[in-house]
């Protein structure tokens, strides 16, 4: 049902990589998803691809503040030497990777609320891309819709940092990463009211089945590749079962829960590009033909 979408669809998701390097000098590295919406080089990701990078910038604060308070204790005379020691987990080093190598993320805006990133990759070409996303027109999505998922889970994503350079390297093997689609029935609108400033609607598409690690920030789409919505996280339904079974000895009651998918819905992308004047193709249902430039 979904080969010629997620076909369609692997011309515009791409991977972004981040990679940290701790205090202690242990890096991590960990992958989302990302989707070019036009000729432009304006994309789509997760929100909160972006949290370890604020925590970074705290980090950092931090530092420097132990920095200038350790040089102040030394001048002190007559005091023993203390220096104040950093937190082995603080992040001391961040980099992105955005799909190619040398491009970087402008005029990125970040609502963590909603759990969404807006934002420009420069340098850009366009030939890079060869296929753009339609969005679908939220006014034609019906619950009990097939939907499909697109992007970059089980994928063993490593780097490792070069002192001599001060950058990250990813590992060799790790690129090209595999795309992985998965499908789910659309179940039904979930709305947690308006965002904190009020510009916003925060209305999520729900699935029957739920994302996986690594696709945070990647499409969700019809069998017609318009795009419903952007995955964002995996929600855990109590079912209200309470099994026992036997562990080690031991009684133990298993609460059982149904996982299903959460995206931003199209409708609320819709509104947040137009306010940034971020131009996209828009389709309603297929048999109503065409689709408009929306600027």
């Amino acid at each position: 049902m979904f080969a010629d979408a997620c076909e369609r669809a692997a011309k515009f998701v791409r991977p972004v990589i981040v990679s940290t390097r701790r205090y202690d000098g242990v890096v991590d590295a960990g992958c989302a998803t990302f989707f070019v919406i036009n000729d432009e080089g304006w994309i789509i990701t997760a929100g909160h691809v972006f949290d370890s990078y604020v925590k970074y910038q705290s980090d950092q604060n931090k530092l420097k503040e132990i920095e200038e308070l350790n040089k102040k204790h030394t001048v002190i005379s007559g005091l023993p030497k203390n220096d104040i020691k950093a937190d082995p987990s603080w992040i001391t080093n961040h980099s992105f990777w955005w799909g190619w190598d040398g491009v970087r993320l402008t005029n990125a805006y970040v609502n963590r609320q909603i759990d969404i990133t807006i934002g420009k990759l420069e340098p850009f070409d366009p030939s890079w891309v060869k296929e753009y996303p339609v969005f679908r027109d939220p006014e034609t999505m019906r619950p009990g819709t097939s939907l499909c998922r697109l992007g970059f889970p089980f994928v063993n994503v490593a780097s490792d940092f070069d002192e001599t350079t001060n950058s990250f390297r990813i590992r060799k093997g790790v690129l090209p990463m595999p795309l992985f689609p998965n499908e789910g029935m659309y179940t039904r609108n979930v709305l947690k009211g308006r965002s904190v400033d009020g510009n916003y609607e925060m209305l999520y598409v729900e699935t029957s089945t739920p994302g996986l690690r690594g696709q945070s920030g990647g499409p969700i789409y019809d069998k017609d590749c318009r795009i419903c919505g952007m995955q964002t996280q995996t929600v855990h339904l109590p079912l209200g079962f309470h099994p026992t079974v036997e562990y080690e000895g031991k009684t133990v009651v298993e609460n059982q829960f149904l996982n299903v998918g959460m995206g931003v819905h199209v409708k609320t992308i819709a509104s947040m590009l137009k306010d940034r004047q971020v131009k996209f193709e828009t389709g309603g249902a297929k048999e109503s033909g065409g689709f408009r430039i929306v600027d």
